[in-house]
This record gives structure tokens, sequence and C-alpha cells, in this order.
């Protein structure tokens, strides 16, 4: 199948979308982006890898999105580097296919970018997937550190699933990223280093929607850490790898400590947070084993296996 939805005009905005899930999460994200105001003056690109006939079905549901069919074997940080070559407006965002949003998401990024200079701007994650306690945990794990409450400013790291960039300094400084195709925090790491701003906003919001089994997000947890352990091994000296392989499976406490203190200090989900801290203990201690053997083994094909 081609690339559908293609357009000659030149939008403000381009949105990204890694789609790895299947047609039930892609379609709910579309249709929540279809209600955004100015629709018109945004792109939405999809970089479709569920392995099935979802491209076939969005593209005809959704015309107005550009649909990449692409292989199931690409990872999702090497989809969003093929989206962000794609994509045609100034500003680029990166979101996820479990990912819904309120109808001014697109305008309060393009405000957030004419108000500050910085390279990147992220914005929050909150929870939508509040039936089950796995889905709670999975939530803390993952995105609890950019729940609301926050102040909006300067910062180090941003969300994958609602961080957009202005597309020439990305270009210019992460060029042989792009092309590597790695996750975004090595992207991040590199603005900072290169002297460009990170800012967070919380008037940008996405919602979190994935819904896992037990089984799931434990394995996911483990390839994620073992995934990332990977990209930051390989680009560390061998006595710092080697202190990361020893320390790396005693992290989870480090993790748990962490976890409270999003949701102790931000005094949101009290009960939810001390009813799933078995189930974070184990993804905490799965993703510190992911990292261990990231470390000391690499990626595995451990990146193709994230969703």
């Amino acid at each position: 199948m081609k690339e559908t939805g293609l357009r000659t005009d030149t939008p403000t905005l381009s949105v990204v979308i890694a789609s790895v899930n299947g047609y039930g999460y892609i379609s709910q994200c579309l249709l929540s982006l279809g209600k955004q105001y100015p629709k018109e003056h945004a792109e939405v690109v999809v970089l479709e890898a569920s392995g099935d006939d979802t491209a076939r079905r969005i593209s005809k549901e959704y015309p107005w999105a550009m649909v990449i069919p692409s292989s199931a074997t690409d990872s999702i940080p090497r989809l969003r580097s093929i989206g962000i070559r794609k994509a045609k407006a100034d500003i680029v965002v990166t979101t996820e296919d479990h990912c819904t949003f309120g109808e001014d998401w697109y305008e309060r990024i393009l405000q957030a970018h004419r108000t500050y200079p910085d390279a990147a701007i992220g914005g929050a994650v909150e929870n939508r997937s509040c039936e089950r306690l796995v889905d709670w945990a999975a939530y803390i794990c993952e995105y609890g550190k950019f729940m609301l409450p926050f102040p909006a400013g300067a910062a180090t790291d941003l969300p994958g699933p609602n961080v957009s960039y202005k597309r020439d300094v990305l270009e210019k400084v992460c060029s042989d990223l792009l092309d590597q195709g790695v996750w975004e925090n090595i992207l991040l790491e590199r603005l900072l280093s290169s002297g460009k701003g990170l800012r967070m906003d919380p008037s940008i919001v996405v919602f979190h929607t994935k819904i896992f089994s037990f089984w799931e997000f434990l394995t996911q947890r483990y390839h994620f850490g073992r995934s990332f352990a990977a990209v930051r091994g390989a680009r560390s000296s061998l006595p710092t790898r080697m202190f990361f392989v020893v320390f790396s499976p005693f992290l989870s406490p480090l993790f748990l400590l962490r976890y409270a203190k999003y949701f102790l200090g931000k005094r949101r989900f009290i009960k939810e947070f001390i009813t799933t801290l078995p189930l974070q203990a184990i993804f905490a201690i799965a993703w510190s084993m992911g990292e261990f053997f990231g470390y000391a083994f690499g990626d595995g094909g451990s990146s193709q296996r994230v969703k």
C-alpha cells in the first residue's frame, strides 16, 4: 500500500504518530485529532506498523491524515524519525496512538512556540485508563512524572507522547540522531548539551488511554528498560558501562521513591498509588533487569518489541 493523504500546502503544525497497537487505538486517536481547532492548519503523519489492515482502514476513514505503511519490525523511535523527516511544518509534534486530546491542543502548542524560544516544549500526560489496578500502575510507572500539576518553566526531560520541536533546530542539532532513529531522551540530551532550551507547559495536555494486561506491561517494562540501556551503554565508556551493569539490578527502590515523590508531592490519586505499590515494585524490577541486560548484552531486539 502506498502513502495516502499527501498535501501540497505548508501546514503550521505537523503531528507525527507511531501507530503500533492496531486499529482501535489509532482510530480513537485520529477521531480526537479531528476535533482540533483549527484542524485545517495542521498535518497528521501516521507511521502505521501494526502489521494488519489498519493502514487501509484509517486511510479510508481519515483521508486528511497522511498514512505511511511501515514495517512491523521498525521501532517506535525509528518510526518517529521517519515521520519527522516527512513533516512539512516548522513545528513538529510527536505523540502516540494510545493518546487523545483536548480540542485546543494544537492551539496551545502553537501559542507556546510563539511565546518561548525553547527548542522543545512538552506538556502533561493525564490518565484516562482508570478502571483496573494494573492500568493505574502502568500509568504511574510510565507517565506519573508528567501528571498535573507542575509549574511552567525550564525542564530537562519531556514526555515522548506530548513533545513538540522547532523543526529547524532539531534538524540542525540532531540530524545524525534522526538518521539513527533514537528515543526522545537522546534527542533532548543533545539539545540540552548544545545550549538549546527545553520547557514544560501544563496547559498542553494529552490523555493516556492504553489498557494493559499484567504480563503485557511486565514484558514492556523489561524491553523498554533494555532498549534504553542499550542506547545509553553504546554511548558510554567501558568503565561507565560496567558501573551501570553492576548497579542496574538495584535500581527498583530508587524508582519507587521517584513514583512516591511524583504522586505524594502532587497529592493526587494517593489511594491508587498505595494500592498499586506491589505492582509498581514488580514493574520496577522488570525495568531494572532490562537495564542490566541492555548494558551487559545490548538491545537484543527489545526496541522492536516496545509498544
